[in-house]
């Protein structure tokens, strides 16, 4: 158990931010559900499918192994869509040790409940877990790039999710390209990231539309 930090999805954000954090030397382990696609990853060395160009700096470890990966480290970020949030969850949970750490950057909310997703962490995982979330806005390829990115990072005001947070602070802010905000505002934090797409898609229609600024 060395790594820093187990970043559970491999796609385009969960690789950006495996990268970002590698790239100072911290060991981090990058677990990702698809055996061929990680089997790729580990054989080129960059993930060209999301973020070609953009190679993996040598303390990045590949893992398609969900069990080891797991073992590897303390502190989990989960960086999967939403419309699998829980099935991940699940599978976690015949590993799950006492002293694991849960951070999310995922968006949205549970898809089939409509449920926060720190209410599907506790529902799997117990109410002891220190967790965190980690919203943007932000984009994975200008991340991964090392272009300045900033970050809100939001935990409950208890004990333990806090001492959680301010670890995980110490270690993104340890990549000078990074700025982090904290929060106690876990509930908006969680909402923000799914509504904001919304909006997304509802200006795009307005624009589309040529109602113009006002609108």
């Amino acid at each position: 158990r060395d790594a820093t930090m187990v970043i559970l999805g491999a796609g385009s954000y969960g690789t950006a931010l495996a990268v970002t954090l590698a790239r100072y030397q911290h060991p981090i382990v990058l677990w990702g559900h698809q055996p061929n696609h990680m089997a790729t990853l580990q054989r080129q060395r960059c993930n060209e499918r999301y973020l070609p160009g953009i190679p993996f700096p040598e303390s990045l470890r590949i893992e398609a192994d969900l069990a080891k990966a797991l073992a590897s480290g303390r502190d989990k970020l989960l960086a999967v869509p939403s419309a699998v949030f829980g099935l991940l969850l699940q599978q976690l949970v015949p590993y799950w040790h006492a002293s694991y750490r849960l951070a999310w950057v995922t968006k949205g909310l549970e898809v089939e409940s409509g449920r926060l997703l720190q209410e599907v962490i506790r529902d799997n995982l117990g109410t002891q877990v220190p967790m965190a979330a980690l919203a943007g806005p932000s984009f994975a390829r200008e991340l991964a790039a090392g272009l300045p990115t900033a970050f809100t990072l939001a935990a409950s005001a208890a004990a333990f999710d806090q001492a959680f947070a301010d670890d995980l602070q110490r270690l993104l802010q340890s990549n000078p390209s990074l700025r982090i905000f904290r929060s106690q505002d876990l509930i908006s934090i969680q909402l923000g990231g799914g509504v904001k797409n919304v909006v997304a898609i509802a200006a795009g229609i307005s624009d589309g539309i040529g109602y113009g600024m006002n609108a």
